[in-house]
C-alpha cells in the first residue's frame, strides 16, 4: 500500500507539509516517530532476569550427571542435585496427580457385534429347523391319512359348498324381493301422482264451465 499516492489523492500537498490543504501550522508537519523492538525480550519487558534461573541450572547440573555404563545402559551419577533436593513423598503427596482416581476401562464394541452376528445366527438356525419340522410332521400326516379320511374329507367339503349355495340362493331370493317392493312402491307412486292430476284438471274443467254460464248469463 503506498501511503504517500493515497494522501496525495486526497489533496495532500507533499512531505514537509501537514494535512491542510493550505496551512502548515494547523496539524502536523512532521512524521510520527515509532519506537522499533528489534529484540527478543518480550512485550513490555526491558531486562532479561538471568540472576535466578534456578530451574535451568538445576537441569544442567542433571544433564551433566548423565553417563553411560559398561553395559550400555544410561545412569545418573549425581544424586545429590537440586532436584534432589526436593522430597519425593511430599510431592507426590500435594501434586495434582495426587487427587485423580482411576476409573475402569472403555469397552469395545467389536465383541458386542460378534455376540449379536451369532446370536442371530443361531435365532436364523433354530427358526429353519423349526420350519423343516413342520413340513416334516405335515408330510408324515399326508403320508398315514386313509381312504376312508380322505372320503370324509371330501364329504365335508361337499356340504361346505352346498351350505355356501345355499346362502346364496337366499341372498338373491332377498334381493328379488327388496327390488319388487321397490317398484311396487314406485307404481303406487306414480299412481297417486296421477289421480292428482286428474282431480285438478277435473277442477279446472268445472271452474271453466262454470266462468262461461256467468259470462252467458250477464251477456243474455
Amino acid at each position: 500500500m503506498d501511503a504517500h499516492a493515497l494522501l496525495s489523492a486526497q489533496g495532500w500537498r507533499g512531505t514537509g507539509h501537514s494535512l491542510h490543504k493550505t496551512n502548515d501550522a494547523i496539524g502536523l508537519a512532521k512524521p510520527l516517530l515509532l519506537n522499533r523492538k528489534t529484540n527478543t525480550k518480550g512485550l513490555g519487558n526491558t531486562k532479561h532476569f538471568t540472576s535466578d534461573l534456578w530451574w535451568m541450572d538445576a537441569f544442567d547440573e542433571q544433564l551433566k550427571g548423565l553417563d553411560t555404563s559398561k553395559e550400555g545402559k544410561v545412569e545418573q551419577t549425581i544424586k545429590t542435585g537440586k532436584l534432589n533436593a526436593l522430597d519425593p513423598g511430599s510431592v507426590s503427596k500435594y501434586s495434582i496427580y495426587a487427587s485423580f482416581v482411576r476409573g475402569g476401562f472403555l469397552e469395545g464394541t467389536l465383541s458386542a457385534l460378534a455376540t449379536d452376528d451369532s446370536t442371530s445366527t443361531e435365532s436364523d438356525n433354530s427358526d429353519e429347523k423349526k420350519k423343516t419340522e413342520s413340513t416334516k410332521t405335515k408330510s408324515t400326516k399326508s403320508k398315514k391319512e386313509t381312504k376312508e379320511e380322505k372320503r370324509a374329507r371330501k364329504e365335508e367339503k361337499r356340504k361346505r359348498k352346498e351350505a355356501r349355495a345355499l346362502r346364496r340362493a337366499a341372498k338373491l331370493e332377498r334381493r328379488l324381493k327388496r327390488a319388487e317392493a321397490k317398484k311396487d312402491t314406485s307404481d303406487s307412486s306414480s299412481s297417486v301422482a296421477e289421480d292428482k292430476a286428474l282431480r285438478r284438471a277435473q277442477k279446472e274443467e268445472k271452474r271453466r264451465r262454470k266462468e262461461l254460464k256467468k259470462m252467458k248469463a250477464s251477456g243474455g
